[in-house]
């Protein structure tokens, strides 16, 4: 069995390895460098936040929401002026001196309150959309699918705020963009593309393989070291990127759903952005942590870090570009989505699994497609185990 010293030891192993560390500080100081660059952008600084009540009460009005209705969602912010308080426009003619300043509260003005509406609009048409095809439906899976999305609708309320900073969508893009949840990745297969295969270039296989502690213990000491730096990875690196655009982006003044944020507004998540961001966290976690396994399955059977290294990134990378190369269907999944939607990257950004109801059948049964994302992913992981343990187990002693 496995003993303090033997998970000491696989730990040490991995947390050794200096190209780790210097491939994460430059990972992380090429983030740090990319948002350095907003750090004194004047729409950041300078938001509508302290305006909220006031502004808050003017969308209320259900008259200003016709007015930009039949504008199309392009009212000006003089167009505006007989709908909103008074107070706004002195808040912002204080930095007339500005002209940078000034430019872009009134952009941001007509800019938030057209949008706002819009999205208001857009849900409402989307559920009634669905209604009508609903209404005329049958008994097939999509059908099905359709029923249940409109019933969730209906029922789920998601409300969508006045969202007056950039911050909110910022922090939410975080694990959004391709760059860096695939460096998250990186780092984690290229941690453990050797776990096993370096013992047999170093000659220690042997010497593992008949070791007092068993082979199970060396498989559980190498399984939970591999773990404990999937996590530090993954924690580590995320809240350097959180902080990082706290600095730059500031931290959201007010709680705003995430639904409030530019592409959520058809979402039935009803939770907050810092919700939605640890949602994205959680998911990096469980797809560094399956990824970690697919790279310790492969690496038992192959005698060098190279095998495992570019399978694990073949596969992380090629099932990344099909998920953001094939149009996700509405309502529910198909066949040729379905590779991209249980892909780890989708797991880790989740955007466009909850942009708008979706659902997968499985065996007749409709499950939110990220709830099978989730357990496909976790599946996978106890194969991996599995079939790494098994292997492993296995293996001849050669002198």
């Amino acid at each position: 069995m496995m003993n303090g010293s033997m998970l000491k030891t696989e730990i040490y192993k991995i947390f050794s390895k200096r190209v780790i560390w210097i491939s994460m500080a430059v990972f992380l100081t090429l983030y740090l460098v990319l948002k350095l660059q907003f750090w004194d952008n004047v729409s950041i600084r300078y938001t509508l936040e302290p305006m909220r009540p006031q502004l808050t009460e003017a969308v209320e009005n259900p008259a200003f929401h016709e007015f930009v209705r039949k504008s199309s969602y392009n009212c000006s912010t003089e167009e505006m002026r007989a709908f909103v308080p008074e107070p706004v426009y002195e808040y912002i003619e204080q930095y007339r001196g500005n002209e940078r300043i000034y430019r872009s509260l009134n952009s941001d003005l007509a800019g938030i309150l057209n949008n706002y509406f819009e999205r208001i609009d857009q849900r409402e048409a989307f559920i009634q959309e669905l209604a009508q095809k609903v209404s005329g439906s049958g008994g097939t899976a999509l059908d099905r699918a359709k029923a249940r999305l409109l019933q969730a609708y209906r029922e789920t309320p998601v409300p969508i705020e006045l969202n007056l900073e950039d911050s909110a969508n910022n922090f939410i893009d975080v694990n959004h963009a391709a760059l860096f949840p695939g460096l998250i990745m990186l780092l984690v297969i290229a941690g453990l593309a050797g776990i096993y295969s370096d013992e047999y270039t170093s000659g220690t296989q042997s010497a593992l393989l008949t070791s007092r502690q068993g082979r199970r213990g060396v498989f559980l000491s190498k399984a939970i070291a591999a773990g404990i730096f999937v996590a530090g990875v993954v924690l580590v690196t995320e809240a350097f990127f959180m902080v990082v655009t706290a600095v730059c982006y500031r931290v959201p003044s007010s709680t705003v759903s995430a639904a409030s944020t530019y592409g959520l507004s058809l979402t039935l998540y009803g939770g907050s952005v810092y919700g939605f961001c640890l949602r994205q966290v959680l998911g990096t976690l469980l797809a560094g942590l399956t990824l970690g396994s697919i790279v310790m399955c492969i690496s038992v059977f192959s005698k060098s870090a190279l095998i495992p290294f570019f399978a694990a990134g073949a596969y992380y990378g090629g099932t990344a570009i099909y998920a953001n190369s094939v149009p996700f269907p509405r309502y529910l999944s198909s066949l040729w989505s379905l590779p991209g939607e249980w892909s780890l990257f989708m797991l880790q950004t989740q955007f466009e699994l909850v942009e708008a109801g979706r659902y997968t059948s499985i065996f007749g049964l409709l499950v939110p497609t990220l709830a099978t994302n989730a357990v496909f992913n976790l599946l996978l992981m106890a194969a991996c185990l599995g079939i790494c343990y098994w292997g492993y187990t296995g293996k001849q002693v050669r002198g």
